[in-house]
């Protein structure tokens, strides 16, 4: 897969906020207490997708995005592709420009969080030299405020691209 990393064309914020949808309820649903699953509607993540603005890269044909990563300041804040990009290295991709976005904006260390039980997700992030430092709450967003949940935290020394 070939695509590049670019930025999302406000014409896919539907497709994106599928891909997260998806994504997040394959990876987190059976993982996280009942009462967050239900706040993760389509809706929800497209409106959060909206509010992300200029945050959110995709790679893929235009019209048909295949993935998205979200940078906050020094968080690599979401990263999802779709089924069909799965195994592509497409997620390595956006992995990497997210890490160079906050590099460029003057963090030295970026970190994300994973939850314990998605193995697939810490294998991938294991293997991109991030580092586990440890279990923390995490105040995660919702429609409805702010839902703490128990995640690891990893971190990762990032440098902005010559």
């Amino acid at each position: 897969m070939n695509h590049a990393v670019r930025d999302l064309d406000p014409t896919e914020v539907a497709q994106a906020a599928e891909i997260w949808h998806t994504g997040w309820h394959l990876a987190h649903s059976a993982h996280v207490p009942a009462e967050l699953s239900a706040l993760r509607t389509l809706d929800s993540f497209h409106q959060r997708i909206v509010a992300f603005g200029d945050a959110v890269r995709t790679a893929g044909p235009l019209g048909a995005p295949l993935g998205l990563c979200v940078t906050v300041a020094d968080e690599l804040y979401q990263i999802f592709v779709s089924q069909a990009a799965m195994g592509t290295g497409l997620a390595q991709k956006l992995l990497t420009d997210g890490e160079s976005r906050i590099a460029a904006a003057g963090h030295a260390e970026a970190f994300l969080h994973c939850i314990p039980e998605n193995s697939r997700a810490r294998r991938f992030y294991t293997r991109a030299d991030w580092r586990d430092c440890g279990n923390v709450i995490a105040q995660l967003e919702t429609l409805n405020g702010h839902f703490p949940l128990e995640v690891t935290k990893y971190c990762k020394r990032v440098t902005a691209p010559a």
